[in-house]
């Protein structure tokens, strides 16, 4: 009897500690990579798998994937936007339009709304996140592009 104690102790403690950790390893689901191919691995039987969806976000305060991700999509491709919104066109502001939830038939509206508001979205923004806030603001004063943000 005792040790079906310890044997299940052992395995709640193993399961417990994965998803605990996951929130702390720097990515969703414990990814602490930047390789886009780590998502393609079938991990719904993993132990952090199960207790993270079973258990919400394993107690991650304000954790929003689609944010991560917006900010990542504007890390790599900042140079590249920030060129094409001042042409107020270019597939890295559709992507980015696709990304802030812009119809299909917006995202041409959405790269010129960027190009009118180059200066205040784009000079003295010193993090992605902030452009992003102003960016949503944006958005958010312009409810005729259907984007959800």
């Amino acid at each position: 009897m005792r040790w079906e104690i310890v044997l299940l102790l052992a395995i709640g403690i193993s399961l417990c500690s994965e998803t605990l950790w996951a929130c702390h390893k720097g990515g969703p689901m414990g990814f602490a990579t930047n390789d886009q191919g780590g998502f393609s691995l079938d991990i719904t039987l993993s132990p952090t798998f199960t207790g993270a969806s079973t258990l919400g976000t394993s107690d991650c305060k304000d954790w929003d994937y689609s944010k991560h991700e917006r900010i990542q999509y504007l890390e790599t491709q900042w140079t590249f936007l920030s060129e094409e919104a001042s042409q107020g066109k270019g597939e890295n502001l559709i992507a980015l339009a696709q990304m802030m939830g812009c119809t299909k038939e917006r995202q041409t509206q959405f790269a010129v709304l960027l190009r009118h508001h180059y200066f205040p979205l784009f000079k003295n923004t010193d993090t992605r996140s902030k452009f992003l806030l102003k960016l949503e603001t944006l958005l958010t004063q312009n409810p005729s592009l259907s984007c959800s943000g």
